[in-house]
């Protein structure tokens, strides 16, 4: 600890050190923006704007790119800003103030000019609604769209992309890592980066982990929930896109370090470490070898040898068996014997993030380029949580499983960003993005309770204690160009080519099951039941993927400056998958010595109930040999101990690709001068195969094309309101793990997860209605209503021929989704003249959703053969919430330097787990989650934040229906969170 804290302090010296070295770097001031058009916002291309001053003639200025961008320095002090552009009436700005060391924005809207060619002036204001940009986005957008800028992330003090999105209409985020837009599963929505598509690095999953993104390499996430043909059509919930920061308008720096303290896992003592088991680099998510699979156990004819019956042969003095016991005696001490968890203390979370950026000029064009790097570690701890399984005995609910459960996740973080780009003249840009990612949950879990529904010994105290090190990592290397042909009325031609790597290892996760009873002599006992419960065993697991995608749009306006333009282009997109599980199982073989049973070393032990010490590495291999009463030289029998059997199941390697090749045509016309319309046709060709290692089973192939029709109407009712209405047709795909037949081992509750090879995929008719309102600049009301209709969508469910619950995945024939969203952002300055009232922002946002499928035949007999009394025939999608409110209040004074926010977000009670044979569906409940974030700016370059998280630390519960009573599933707490970070920054 004393070490610990003296790093810190070195840390601490050495950054405030860096602060003051690097403070005089920021001289002039950067006044740069966008300029669009007012009605339709389409950047406007060659716009000139200029800076002058009433009193001198002092003049600067840039031309705007073919983003609509300008950015120039000037000398910090006060200007008239002005825009001109042809065919547009032109637009000043007076008093504007551009401070020294900042990048000062000023956004234009123009509208094309009216018979008189009078300039608009107005007054500069200082700028104090930092989302207004994100916000003419979602005015100006073609399809529905929801948005969360930069600045807003920073004031809720989110730690990344999925942290921010709970801030999203409709938005939930399901285990911490995975959205889910309007209650409709993750499979139902994608993630984008930069407009690529990222994979995901759970098997089980569609969206990818967005958590593995930091909020301060975010410069806003959007939300598509409207398909338009240039965007992939296999999502209905939600497109996410989660943009990046480009290069700068001038040099910027950050370099901030944070520390927080959760109430129930930091500064603790009885953190379920890993002990001897952890490696040397655990602290950086990276396993150093410790859970490597040992190097003997690698080569599949030794593992081929390692049979239930190997001892057979070991035991026999033959020579030709001296190979056998040398491997034994290797492999089960090779394999770590940590299975129970140790004890240990944490320290305070903490992260650090350096990221800077400039631009400079490379023969003759602008090079610009950003440079990212984060790391962070976490820790979260909850104990005697409640953990419990029901049978339903014939119209009586009973516990099959009841445990008491303790479990504490170490989450250490690297990342990293590289932006680079470079404008060829004033028609031509390359850029190149290289993200780097590593995250790992370290966990350590321990349960105890009783489990009548599979012991033999009803009485009997059945415990765990599981070890996993689940390390996720992705690299993206994306490349893009864009290019403006002014002779063509502004076409524009941008192509993407992107690579990513990305992996799921599960290295050397280990399971201990036991059970603790009294017999009937009174005597305290141990026991390991291989005939109802797994045995000890180790697992590797190791996913590995590669996508590679290319696509490219080309917009060719009707006209030049007009609002309709033409656009078509293509997308490819091949995904390749290969995942395997080895599996090692302890194994107890009948010529053990009964001083080496598990209840003898146990009971016996120096510390009796010390399950520790049956794992010595003396109880395994050869333990002991047995000589001849006549020839003590001659040996007669070698004595096996404990070691570990082969147990891979070729069901659990599988491999496979998904091939997507798709092509669209997209017309934008003004049908009238309010009424836009947006149409076309995507076509996707999907070639989708997965290959088991068991050639029992056939390979699951899905070999389609598809045709997905878009229609989108926008109709401007006034300058400040839209009504938009759209048909749109999508599809989902099943993913590679769930056509694949693996069956996975969950560590949580003994269950199995099995893929089905027969899996199709799914068709969504989407119907969309949306008013939209924007009072003022930066505020936003909106109100929508949607309408899905799914052709064989994908559910799981528990398969009722399973002995041990299986959770499996099927097509049923049809389901339905509906609901309406309502979103409002507003100043508070409408209430009254108070001065406090300008600077407060409140935004809030909410859906009703109601989702609904016909609950399959089988599954149905199989209840009503166990309960004769189960009537439940529909069931909502999982982990659809009936209501998703989100609420914020904001105070926001840049003059200075105060910004705050109280973020209230909360969720209904949603499907959690499907029940099995007339058990009730596992729900989870309402979880209200309050925040405060405030952070203050000071001394011009330096920035003070402070947060509270999870403020009213309410039970995660997740419960059952019967009989008109709700009973417990699970419950925990995940305790309080406060934070304390220090910045220094030149923007």
């Amino acid at each position: 600890m004393r070490n610990l804290t003296f790093t810190f302090k070195q840390l601490t010296l050495s950054t405030i050190c860096l602060f003051f070295s690097i403070a005089a770097l920021a001289q002039k001031a950067v006044i740069a923006g966008k300029v669009v058009d007012k009605e339709t916002g389409e950047m406007l291309i060659g716009a000139t704007v200029t800076a002058t001053t009433k009193t001198t003639d002092y003049k600067r200025g840039a031309i705007t790119d073919f983003d609509g961008n300008y950015s120039f320095e000037v000398e910090p002090g006060t200007y008239v800003i002005s825009v001109n552009y042809t065919s547009y009436q032109g637009k000043s700005v007076e008093d504007f103030q551009a401070k020294a060391g900042n990048t000062n924005v000023l956004d234009f809207d123009m509208g094309e000019s009216p018979l008189t060619l009078e300039v608009v002036v107005v007054k500069a204001t200082q700028v104090k609604n930092t989302d207004a940009s994100l916000i003419s986005m979602q005015k100006n957008a073609l399809a529905v769209l929801d948005g969360i800028s930069s600045q807003q992330i920073s004031r809720t003090g989110s730690s990344s992309a999925a942290d921010a999105i709970k801030q999203m209409t409709g938005a939930v985020i399901e285990g911490g890592k995975y959205v889910v837009m309007r209650g409709l599963g993750d499979r139902y929505s994608i993630s984008q980066l930069n407009g690529v598509t990222m994979p995901s690095t759970d098997p089980y999953r569609n969206s990818t982990s967005l958590d593995l993104i930091p909020s301060q390499m975010i410069e806003n996430i959007t939300t598509l929930k409207t398909f338009t043909p240039d965007q992939p059509g296999n999502f209905s919930g939600g497109l996410v896109n989660v943009a990046t920061k480009s290069f700068p308008d001038r040099f910027t720096l950050y370099l901030g370090v944070s520390s927080s303290v959760n109430t129930q896992a930091n500064l603790i003592d009885n953190f379920n470490g890993h002990g001897t088991g952890a490696g040397d680099r655990d602290w950086l998510g990276f396993d150093d070898g410790t859970r490597a699979l040992p190097t003997v156990l690698q080569n599949e004819a030794n593992r081929a040898l390692l049979s239930q019956n190997a001892y057979l042969d070991a035991r026999n003095p033959r020579r030709e068996n001296d190979g056998l016991r040398q491997l034994l005696n290797e492999s089960s001490r090779s394999l770590s014997n940590v299975f129970t968890t140790t004890p240990k203390s944490t320290p305070v979370n903490h992260g650090i993030n350096f990221s800077m950026g400039d631009k400079k000029t490379l023969f003759g064009n602008t090079l610009g380029y950003t440079l990212g790097l984060n790391y962070s570690r976490e820790f979260t701890h909850y104990e005697n949580a409640d953990l419990i399984t029901r049978i339903n005995s014939r119209g009586v609910l009973q516990n099959y499983q009841a445990l008491k459960e303790s479990k504490s996740t170490e989450t250490p973080h690297v990342g990293g960003l590289f932006n680079l780009s470079y404008k060829l003249g004033d028609n031509n840009a390359l850029r190149f993005n290289l993200i780097y990612n590593n995250d790992a949950d370290i966990i350590g879990r321990n349960q105890s309770g009783s489990w009548p529904g599979q012991l033999s010994i009803p009485t009997a105290e059945y415990i765990t204690n599981s070890l996993e090190f689940v390390q996720r990592q992705f690299v993206s290397y994306q490349l893009n160009g864009k290019h403006v042909f002014p002779k063509l009325k502004n076409a524009e031609l941008e192509w993407t080519g992107s690579s990513v790597n990305s992996f799921q290892k599960d290295p050397d996760s280990r399971f201990l099951g036991y059970i603790k009873f009294i017999d009937d002599d009174g005597n305290l006992n141990y026991a390991i039941n291989e005939a109802e419960f797994k045995p000890p065993f180790h697992f590797f697991r190791d996913l590995q993927d590669q996508t590679q995608e290319f696509k490219v749009d080309f917009t060719l306006p009707f006209k030049a400056g007009g609002s309709g333009h033409l656009k078509v282009g293509g997308l490819y997109n091949r995904a390749t998958r290969d995942f395997s599980e080895y599996q090692f199982q302890h194994n107890r073989n009948p010529s053990i010595p009964s001083n080496l049973l598990f209840n003898s070393v146990v009971s016996n032990s120096e510390n009796p109930g010390d399950v520790n010490a049956f794992f010595s590495y003396n109880n395994f291999g050869i333990i002991d040999t047995l000589y001849s009463q006549n020839d003590p030289n001659m040996v007669t029998r070698y004595v096996p101990g404990y070691y570990y059997i082969n147990n891979v199941n070729n069901k659990n390697f599988y491999n496979g690709h998904q091939n997507v090749a798709s092509g669209y045509i997209m017309v934008v016309e003004n049908i009238f001068p309010r009424l836009k319309a947006i149409g076309g046709l995507r076509v996707e060709a999907t070639d989708l195969q997965v290959e088991s290692r068991d050639t029992s089973i056939a390979e699951s192939v899905i070999d389609l094309t598809d045709f997905l029709p878009s229609a989108n109407l926008i109709f401007t009712l006034t300058p400040k309101s839209n009504l938009r209405a759209a048909f749109t047709r999508t599809l989902a795909r099943p993913n590679m793990r769930e056509l694949a037949p693996f069956e996975q081992f969950d560590t949580k509750n003994g269950f199995f997860n099995v893929g089905n090879p027969n899996l199709k995929r799914t068709l969504i008719s989407n119907y969309d209605l949306r008013y939209e309102v924007y009072p003022n600049q930066g505020e936003l009301i909106a109100l929508s209503a949607f309408y899905k209709r799914f052709e064989n969508p994908i559910l799981r469910t528990f398969i009722p021929t399973a002995t041990i619950p299986e959770l499996g995945y099927l097509n049923v024939d049809a389901a339905q989704v509906y609901g309406l969203e309502l979103e409002v952002r507003k100043n508070l300055s409408f209430l009254g003249a108070l001065p406090l009232l300008s600077n407060l922002y409140f935004s809030t946002n909410l859906a009703l959703i109601k989702s609904s499928y016909d609950i399959p035949q089988a599954e149905l007999e199989a209840s009503q053969m166990v309960d004769p009394g189960y009537g439940l025939t529909t069931r909502p999608f999982q982990s659809q919430a009936p209501y998703i409110v989100n609420v914020a209040l904001s105070y926001i004074n840049p003059d200075r330097g105060w910004e705050a926010t109280l973020s209230y977000n909360e969720s209904g009670r949603k499907l959690y787990n499907i029940g099995q044979q007339a058990v009730p569906d596992v729900f989870e409940e309402r979880f209200p989650l309050l925040n405060f974030n405030l952070t203050k700016k000071f001394a011009e370059h330096f920035q003070f934040s402070f947060s509270a998280k999870n403020l009213l630390n309410p039970v995660n519960k997740k419960t059952q229906r019967f009989n008109g009573e709700d009973v417990i599933a699970e419950s925990f707490t995940l305790g309080r969170t406060f934070g304390v970070g220090l910045a220094y920054f030149i923007r």
